[in-house]
């Protein structure tokens, strides 16, 4: 029970320093809305509304690996998904296989 509760815990931050990571570095296309962290299933869905646009786009990376190289972690993302056919391909196609640093404050959270 406890570790569910950690773990759900651990998620909900990773989620909220992402989304605030991802704003700030994206912000002049639109804005994260929510952002949820699923460590178990290896995923992580955002709700995003972009600029010029009425409705929020739901997209996801359904799979991504961790890695560690000495005291780095990187994360290579895998598979995609979203509500927007060309949005999927365009993630797929740019993202697939493609490994980045991730800050020393997510590995702390890890």
């Amino acid at each position: 029970m406890l570790g569910k509760l950690a773990k759900s815990m651990k998620d909900g931050a990773l989620g909220i320093a992402l989304k605030a990571y991802v704003n700030d570095r994206l912000g002049d296309y639109g804005e994260v809305l929510d952002c949820t962290v699923e460590t178990g299933k290896s995923r992580i869905g955002v709700r995003v509304l972009l600029k010029g646009d009425k409705e929020p786009i739901n997209a996801a990376v359904e799979k991504y690996e961790l890695s560690t190289e000495g005291e780095l972690l990187y994360a290579t993302l895998r598979s995609f998904s979203s509500s927007r056919p060309w949005l999927t391909m365009l993630l797929t196609k740019l993202f697939t296989d493609k490994r980045y640093k991730l800050p020393s404050a997510v590995r702390n959270l890890l």
